[in-house]
Order: structure tokens, then C-alpha cells, then sequence
């Protein structure tokens, strides 16, 4: 997937957006205030430590754990897209609030294709009705047009009592990259089409990988490889269950860091999704470095979604019992 960015980048219109996110910025956790909540001795003090952070003011008073990480899914939703409304082009936003989007459109698929309990997707704005006329075959604008081909791609794969779940993940994982790389064109920044291409590749790997692990054959559709050039090779090994070492084909992607994950590590792809985020993090920390334009506002969009995540793995883990040393291991690079 070539970056190509449109040439027409107006920077000044960035210039309240870049300015916000700049004073936003020193109110992120630095990586050790963010290992330092493990020290704190009750959920309810971690919780109210968590309060006291930009993404979670609101986090409700329970300590029952599906309840904070609903509640804190929705608190990271909400203000990525003030700051999207915020910004001269929404789609910055939209390359982070789109993977909720198809989160909830694949319960819905599973539960409309597959008879399915749908699981929930805490933050997506979708009404219902939008999914129903997608999977009803009726033509649709972007963003939404992807959607409906993808529910279109699920009928035209299999006969209907073929379908399976990992059918619906893999089609709808196609047609999610492809609407995330299509938001970050929209930004008109090739910096930030560099990078989404190279997460987009990535994560495609990483499902590649699940596939493996869970021997779901290929349940990821061969079109998702289209157009990555040398990549492709690499990705198409991945699903390759009879080749032994499946670290080698990430290493040509040029992952850093997964030469050292253990053969009899015990969630290979849980792993390998941490070293996705922290050398994304490393790529994208030249964002910063820019005064204004939509480089920046992203490099703090992909830090809020970094914070996101490892608070939301502190508070399930501590929720859950879990040591705490099991969950430093889970935690994400910061930049700072």
C-alpha cells in the first residue's frame, strides 16, 4: 500500500488544533507515573489515581471490572473525537475511532449472519439502522460504503451454512484496513499515511498470526495482501502453519524486538501486538517535532490511544487479581 498524500496541506489551518494538543500534551503519563499506579494498594486508590488523568475524569464510582473498561472505552472515544471535531480534517480522528466502528459492525455481523450474540463496542456511534441497510446490500457513501462491501464480500465468500466467525473476521479485517488507510490519506500528510500504512501492515500480520495460532486456516482473505509489494511474501508466510519459525517473517517486516519472544511463549499474539504499538510509537514520536499541521495533533491522538490502553490493563489487571509484575510486562512504551 504506497503512500500517497494529496500535495495540498494547509498548515495554518492546524494552527488552534497543533496549539491544543501541544498544552494537552504535559498532562499524559510519562511511562514511570504510569508504573507507578501498580503501587497503588486498593482498587478504589487506583481508581481514583486513574481520575485524576486527561482521558478518565468521569470514571464511574464501581469496582466492577466490565464496567470501568466500558466506562473507559467510552471516555477514550469521546475525546478523540472532540479533538477530530476540532481538527480541519475530522478524518485525523477517524483513523482511531474507525476500528470501534468495525468492532461494533462485526457483532452485528455475527449476530445477523451467524445468529450470534453480538459482543458490545463501548464508543462506537453507529446507529444500528446504518449496519442494517449495509447488510442489506444498499448503497452507501463513504464512510460507510466499505462497510457494505464487506457484508456484500460475506455473502459472495461461502453458502450462507459455511459461515463461520472466523469468515466474518477476516473479510471485515480487510475492509478495516482499507477504510482506516483511505482516513489517513484524507489528512493529507504522507508522514501520517507512512504510518498508518505501516501499522495497517502490521496488524495484518498480527491477524495473520491468530489465524495461525487458532488454526483457522484462511479465514483472512487473500485480498488483504493486495498492493503491499515485498510485504506480501512476508505476510503470506505468516499464515503458513507448516513453516516452523513464525518470528522470521515478522523480522523482514522489520519488527523490532521479536526475535526476543520466547518459541514457548504462551500468547504469541499478544506479544507481538505490544511490539507493533511500541515501534509504532517510536515511528510516530517524529510527529511531535513538527510546530503545527496534523502530524502533531497525531502523534498525541496515538499517545492518548497508548495511555488508553495501558490504564485500561491496569485496572482489569489489578480488578482481576492478577500480579503485578504480569501486568508491567503488558504495558505499553510512553514517550516520555
Amino acid at each position: 500500500m504506497p503512500a500517497v498524500a494529496s500535495p495540498r496541506l494547509n498548515r495554518m489551518s492546524w494552527t488552534y488544533v497543533s496549539g491544543l494538543v501541544s498544552a494537552l500534551d504535559t498532562r499524559l503519563l510519562t511511562q514511570r507515573a504510569t508504573a507507578e499506579l501498580l503501587g497503588a494498594d486498593e482498587l478504589r486508590d487506583l481508581c481514583s489515581r486513574v481520575r485524576q488523568t486527561l482521558l478518565f475524569a468521569d470514571l464511574p464510582e464501581t469496582a466492577e471490572p466490565f464496567e470501568l473498561a466500558e466506562a473507559m472505552q467510552v471516555s477514550y472515544a469521546a475525546t478523540t473525537r472532540r479533538l477530530g471535531e476540532a481538527s480541519p480534517m475530522p478524518s485525523m480522528a477517524d483513523v482511531f475511532l474507525l476500528p470501534l466502528e468495525w468492532q461494533a459492525y462485526r457483532g452485528f455481523l455475527r449476530e445477523k449472519a451467524l445468529g450470534l450474540e453480538g459482543a458490545a463496542a463501548p464508543g462506537a456511534s453507529v446507529p444500528r439502522s446504518v449496519w442494517e441497510q449495509c447488510w442489506a446490500g444498499q448503497e452507501a457513501e463513504a464512510p460507510y460504503d466499505l462497510f457494505a462491501a464487506a457484508g456484500a464480500a460475506l455473502r459472495d465468500a461461502a453458502p450462507r451454512d459455511e459461515w463461520s466467525p472466523q469468515h466474518v473476521d477476516g473479510i471485515t479485517h480487510v475492509f478495516e484496513a482499507r477504510s482506516v488507510r483511505r482516513a489517513a490519506l484524507g489528512t493529507g500528510s504522507a508522514a501520517i499515511a507512512g504510518w498508518v500504512d505501516a501499522w495497517l501492515t502490521f496488524r495484518l500480520a498480527l491477524a495473520a498470526l491468530r489465524c495461525r495460532f487458532n488454526q483457522w486456516g484462511g479465514a483472512l482473505a487473500v485480498e488483504a495482501f493486495d498492493g503491499l509489494g515485498e510485504a506480501r511474501q512476508a505476510l503470506a508466510a505468516m499464515g503458513d502453519e507448516g513453516r516452523r519459525d513464525w518470528r522470521a517473517p515478522l523480522m523482514s517486516l522489520g519488527l523490532p524486538g521479536v526475535q526476543g519472544i520466547a518459541e514457548d511463549e504462551p500468547l504469541p499474539p499478544v506479544a507481538v501486538e505490544r511490539l507493533i504499538d511500541n515501534a509504532m510509537t517510536e515511528q510516530i514520536r517524529a510527529g511531535r517535532g513538527e510546530a503545527f499541521g496534523p502530524e502533531p495533533v497525531f502523534a498525541f491522538l496515538w499517545a492518548l490511544r497508548i495511555e488508553a490502553l495501558n490504564l485500561k490493563a491496569i485496572v482489569a489487571g489489578r480488578a482481576a487479581g492478577l500480579p503485578r509484575e504480569a501486568i508491567a510486562g503488558d504495558l505499553r512504551q510512553t514517550y516520555g
